[in-house]
């Protein structure tokens, strides 16, 4: 059963919301009342969203570009008088092992999942002035759980938390949530991922108890989201800091990971990587990446 939430009046920029986490929390905080600003790289799909959202503001940007950062929240600011929340369910999530890591990979993922969100987040909080607002952001399990073929994604996260941390201290007047995403599909990060090396690190990932037999569902973490957020707006004495989002589910038994691991390497995905609902409805793609 879900949860009722009302954030009618709330307004709310989210960033990377294209497709997958980032569309689903637009999507979520939208039936919930609010106004959002849906910012991403990809302006078809964006405006798709806008009309959904039945009033949403498209903004499509490439927030690797400082000046693009200032334009979006300047351009929500003005359209809907203020920005009550800023949510970055953002994460660009290249597979590789270190030692094959090229510096425009490196370069490209903490363009996106460090420098993007610090600079969107600054022009928001010098937008507001001395009104708090609320910034939540997209980190991930893998922070301080080193995990074979994620550690340029994981290293930008672990620097992400660290400037979370940094925005606390600094500007105590507004609240920053970092939110910890688990294994999530169907997501457009997995279906980037090299099958031939999937194949090699699956078992891998297993060993550590990494791989679970189930997933959570796009849509249900995008609603979670969407309530941490009304929570949070609710409450506005309370500073929520940290919230972990991982799958209710055990780890892969030997079968199950044998199979994953059959498929990976000849190119296809089973049902339970495909991020397949136990009720058989497909769900939305996902790159998470700014909206790519």
């Amino acid at each position: 059963m879900g949860i009722t939430i009302d954030l009618t009046g709330r307004r709310v920029l989210v960033v990377g919301a294209s497709t997958g986490i980032g569309r689903a929390t637009a999507l979520a905080l939208g039936g919930g009342g609010a106004r959002v600003a849906a910012v991403g790289r990809r302006a078809g799909l964006l405006d798709e969203l806008a009309t959904a959202l039945d009033g949403g503001l498209a903004l499509p940007a490439d927030l690797r570009q400082e000046t693009e950062c200032h334009r979006v929240v300047a351009a929500a600011t003005a359209a809907f008088g203020g920005l009550d929340a800023v949510l970055f369910p953002i994460g660009s999530s290249p597979l590789g092992l270190l030692a094959r890591t090229d510096a425009p990979t490196w370069t490209d993922t903490f363009a996106t999942n460090v420098v993007a969100p610090a600079l969107v987040t600054a022009a928001a909080v010098t937008a507001r002035g001395d009104e708090p607002g609320l910034f939540v952001y997209l980190s991930s399990s893998a922070v301080g759980n080193p995990v074979h073929g994620l550690g340029t994604y994981a290293a930008s996260k672990a620097a992400l938390d660290h400037s979370i941390r940094s925005w606390r201290l600094e500007h105590p007047e507004h609240r920053f949530l970092r939110l910890a995403v688990g294994a999530t599909m169907p997501t457009e990060i997995h279906r980037e991922f090299a099958d031939d090396l999937l194949g090699e690190l699956l078992p891998k990932w297993a060993s550590s108890g990494l791989v679970t037999a189930d997933f959570m569902h796009v849509d249900d973490v995008g609603a979670a989201i969407a309530q941490a957020t009304a929570l949070a707006l609710g409450h506005p004495g309370i500073a929520l800091d940290e919230l972990t989002l991982n799958p209710a589910s055990t780890p892969l038994d030997p079968a199950g990971l044998a199979d994953l691991s059959a498929h990976a390497a000849s190119g296809q995905r089973p049902a339970a990587a495909t991020g397949q609902r136990s009720d058989g409805a497909a769900g939305q793609r996902s790159d998470g990446a700014a909206g790519r």
